[in-house]
């Protein structure tokens, strides 16, 4: 008898951790890049469940926000509609990112981890400025993209097909932004 007492103690702590796991997720969306997130999940025909980064309130950290989205079969519609809905802004917490008005003109994959996105004049000639802004709108980018394309290590902006130095004057855009430095 005294054996059956710690396994049933130990069964019922798992099951109290575990819900209350799950009672926290369903609580609030999801801050910061978890590592079970999953990306790019099939919800429905042609709709998937996809993560979004945006700036918290405070300027001080990435917070995703997960979204159900209607996304095209190709890898590059893919990633056009969902930094499409990126450029829309946050529906629950955070901050947007990404000046209104920008548009997603492409995205282009390379065989090397690269993506090529580009975009509207709008996102420099809108952008606010200020180096912790054009940080976070670089880490939103790079974050998005590399949260649902696991395999993208680096990510080069465009403005209307050319390539530019920077964005708001504190970040050389004229090299392709390093996931390990700006994707988490």
């Amino acid at each position: 008898m005294s054996k059956a007492k710690p396994i049933v103690l130990a069964g019922v702590l798992v099951i109290v951790v575990l819900g209350l796991v799950f009672a926290l997720r369903e609580q609030s969306p999801v801050t910061g890049f978890e590592a079970d997130d999953v990306v790019l999940e099939e919800v429905g025909d042609g709709v998937q469940s996809v993560i979004l980064a945006f700036a918290d309130r405070g300027a001080s950290r990435i917070v995703s926000e997960r979204r159900d989205i209607v996304v095209p079969d190709d890898r590059s519609g893919k990633a056009r509609r969902i930094l499409e809905e990126l450029a829309e802004g946050p529906e629950e917490n955070g901050v947007a990112t990404l000046p209104r008005g920008t548009r997603v003109l492409s995205v282009v994959f390379d065989d090397a981890g690269g993506v090529y996105v580009d975009f509207s004049q709008e996102l420099v000639s809108e952008h606010p400025g200020g180096s912790t802004g054009e940080r976070f709108t670089i880490r939103s980018i790079v974050g998005t993209l590399h949260r649902n394309f696991p395999d993208v290590e680096r990510v080069q902006f465009l403005i209307e097909g050319r390539e530019i130095e920077s964005i708001a004057g504190h970040y050389d855009a004229g090299e392709p932004f390093e996931v390990s430095q700006f994707g988490e």
